[in-house]
């Protein structure tokens, strides 16, 4: 399924059946009431919120990601340069917050990266900057994913609240029209 199926998809979801047609989509409601619709939306709006939400902390776990795979990046890109030159250098570092060490750096041809959940893996200069490079690239496409995801659910949002809308709307004139007429017979 392609990315435009998947938001058609969506799409035909949060609309149900033609919104402008209160009275067909109530008819279409298991008991027909307005109640039952109002909540069916409302709990369709409630998971595109979860959703919405779940993108934004991915989209901002890539933010963070991007900047760092860079630096890591251009960091093994300097030590193979230093490598193949075959020069030591100095170099400041970071122990913890506000604390810095000095070392002269003498490079080995292999690199240490950090993989997470308490796992480092010594890698070759070459095989590093591969692993890098295709942790950058997926790291912007995830976060052109999230953004066109998070550009379709909020579509989707609007779209259910003003369904939302509709049919409270619809309510409000169905049960202002029926009053009419008993207004109506005790006038007469």
């Amino acid at each position: 399924m392609t990315r435009r199926e998947t938001r058609e998809s969506y799409a035909r979801r949060a609309n149900g059946s033609d919104p402008r047609r209160v009275e067909s989509t109530l008819a279409a409601t298991t008991d027909g009431t307005v109640e039952t619709l109002i909540g069916a939306f409302n709990e369709l709006h409630q998971k595109f919120k979860i959703l919405e939400g779940h993108k934004a902390r991915t989209k901002m776990s890539m933010k963070q990601k991007i900047p760092e795979i860079t630096k890591t990046l251009q960091l093994v890109e300097h030590l193979k340069a230093k490598h193949e030159a075959e020069e030591d250098f100095m170099s400041h570092y970071s122990l913890s917050e506000m604390i810095y060490g000095r070392a002269t750096i003498t490079p080995t041809g292999n690199v240490c990266l950090w993989l997470g959940a308490n796992v480092m893996v010594e890698y070759p200069y070459d095989e590093a900057l591969d692993i890098l490079t295709l942790s950058l690239k997926n790291a912007k496409l995830r976060k052109d994913i999230c953004d066109e995801d998070l550009d379709m659910l909020r579509d989707q949002i609007i779209t259910v609240e003003v369904n939302m809308a509709r049919v409270f709307n619809y309510d409000v004139k169905r049960r202002r029209d029926e009053k009419k007429p008993e207004a109506g017979a005790i006038e007469a």
